[in-house]
């Protein structure tokens, strides 16, 4: 999937964010990456890595205890990618408080979209966070 996006650059196909000589893939930026899995981690959300892409979500969303799984799943991807991109395209190193702000400003922003009854609910774990 990043093999193609990526063929231009001349730094090849390792992961830019953990800096390892592993190459970027789907599985490797969302799960795999130590940059990925403490994100995860914070969230609460743990993957079963012996799992196919989809049973390790469904596992994953079987043990959250909240009823709001798959909105905090991909509001966390999605800031995960945003912050991999500005990595590689503005050479911004990561960093963990900022991601946080930024998922917190994420979930706030897609209330209009989110049932009514779970706005408390999420807004309560976010002050964990």
């Amino acid at each position: 999937m990043l093999r193609r996006r990526r063929k231009f650059l001349e730094e090849g196909y390792s992961c830019p964010v953990c800096l390892l000589d592993v190459e970027e893939t789907r599985d490797h930026l969302f799960f795999g990456c130590s940059y990925a899995r403490e994100r995860w981690r914070i969230l609460n959300i743990n993957f079963n890595g012996n799992l196919g892409i989809y049973q390790r979500i469904k596992s994953a969303k079987r043990c959250f205890t909240q009823p709001f799984f798959m909105e905090i799943f991909m509001i966390g991807a999605w800031c995960i990618w945003q912050e991999r991109n500005a990595v590689v395209f503005e050479n911004v190193a990561p960093d963990l408080h900022r991601w946080k702000a930024t998922l917190i400003k994420e979930v706030l922003l897609h209330f209009p979209r989110i049932n009514p009854s779970l706005h408390a609910p999420i807004q309560q774990w976010l002050s964990l966070l």
